[in-house]
């Protein structure tokens, strides 16, 4: 079982009310009988000293008499001495002591200026508490594990229909298109419950087909007028009389529209809930993307003083589409080169991680707590706007099972990392 389980509280719930009550019955059994045993012994005591006294109202002097259950002695109340040592100091009353590896129960009385003991052998019957003592301590060891069995029993046909719901729901995670049907389940509360899950199901399923029918559209839509900026930046590119600033512009328009298809595709990606597709099981080396998105970013530096260092050290191979990777990069390299106006940057590739790091100015405590959750055009401590691209590398991550991470102190720089769980050695 699972630790804080349902099965393992109801079990454990009914192990402690078996304890409780084998405790409450066990203890109630052994008091009600030691009670008992002790008020009974007394009444033998009494009873004892009243019949020998109604059988020998003369007997004045001192010595002992047996019956066939007690020992009674008698002697003067001043005179002791006629008395067996084990009984001569006891003080009036009833008392238990031990002589000669034997129990006895005994009466002190004193009447009519003569001291009575009446002394009762109680061995067997300290036998018989003993082993009375036994059958209830092995009592409450069966209740024990008979609670426990129960409890066991109960609980796993109690969770049994939770755990075939919650296995059922689990095998359609990442697949919401299908229908989930969760009619087997009977009338009771879990029958409810799965009737909710599946009317909820039923609703996401339906707006996850409505968002992706949009975001196609969306996407043609987009195309079209991209598709039309690129066709005429390439015919523009082909006039031999432009001069060099107009092929540079030229140029960065046609890199623009590369950027916006990538980035289309990239949202279009983050849009569909199943990934499965043999598209991203190709693995592809981060290296040259790498390489390909710092030379397209390089217009950010301008004739900034900075330097950009590559550093491989072993290959990195990661599932997923290339422009998904593209975009990956292209957003932390190009945040780095914005935000850095002197100094290095660096990107650092491991067998299983990419690092960029800057020297830029940095992202000031306020700003790191929402850094990833929106686009922040000013934060509480006036730090200037960092846009949707870290965003866009959040999502890529949390879509593709990566992880982000980032250490950065305001004017001395940035440093972010992501870790390709899937990455191949």
């Amino acid at each position: 079982m699972k630790t804080n389980s349902i099965a393992q509280r109801i079990t454990l719930a009914f192990l402690a009310f078996g304890a409780l009550l084998t405790l409450m019955l066990g203890v109630s059994q052994l008091v009600g009988f030691n009670t008992t045993v002790t008020s009974m012994l007394d009444d033998i005591l009494y009873a004892e000293l009243k019949h020998f006294r109604e059988q020998t109202p003369n007997v004045l002097e001192p010595g002992y008499f047996r019956s066939r259950t007690t020992t009674i002695y008698i002697s003067p109340i001043n005179e002791n001495r006629y008395l067996p040592a084990h009984v001569r100091d006891l003080s009036l009353g009833i008392h238990d002591l031990t002589y000669n590896d034997r129990d006895y129960h005994v009466l002190v009385e004193d009447i009519d200026n003569n001291r009575y003991i009446v002394k009762f052998d109680e061995t067997n019957i300290h036998e018989l508490k003993n082993d009375f003592f036994i059958v209830v301590w092995i009592c409450s060891v069966i209740i024990l594990i008979l609670a426990l069995v129960i409890g066991w029993i109960i609980s796993f046909k109690i969770v049994r229909p939770i755990k075939q719901l919650a296995n059922q729901v689990v095998s359609f995670k990442n697949k919401p298109e299908k229908v989930l049907e969760l009619s087997e389940f009977g009338d009771d509360e879990i029958g409810a419950l799965a009737k909710e899950l599946q009317h909820y199901h039923n609703q996401l399923r339906l707006l996850l087909i409505r968002e992706k029918e949009f975001a196609s559209s969306v996407s043609h839509e987009l195309r079209t007028p991209i598709t039309s900026i690129s066709l005429a930046a390439e015919i523009l590119s082909e006039n031999d009389n432009l001069s060099t600033v107009e092929r540079k512009r030229i140029d960065r328009i046609q890199r623009a529209v590369n950027e916006m298809t990538e980035l289309i595709e990239t949202f279009l990606a983050l849009a569909r809930i199943n990934i499965d597709s043999d598209e991203n099981y190709c693995q592809r080396e981060m290296g040259p993307i790498v390489q390909r998105v710092i030379e397209q970013q390089r217009i950010w530096l301008s004739d900034k003083p900075v330097e950009v260092n590559i550093v491989e050290k072993g290959p990195l191979k990661v599932s997923a589409p290339f422009g998904i990777l593209n975009v990956l990069v292209a957003n932390l390299v190009r945040n780095a080169f914005r935000y850095t106006e002197q100094g290095k940057i660096k990107v650092l590739l491991t067998p299983d991680r990419l690092t960029v790091t800057d020297t830029g100015i940095g992202i000031d405590e306020c700003t790191q707590d929402q850094l990833f959750k929106c686009y922040i055009k000013k934060s509480a401590c006036n730090m200037e706007k960092v846009g949707l691209g870290l965003m866009i590398v959040y999502r890529i991550c949390e879509k593709y099972n990566w992880t982000v991470s980032f250490k950065s102190s305001q004017n001395r720089g940035s440093q972010f990392t992501i870790r390709f769980a899937d990455a191949v050695n």
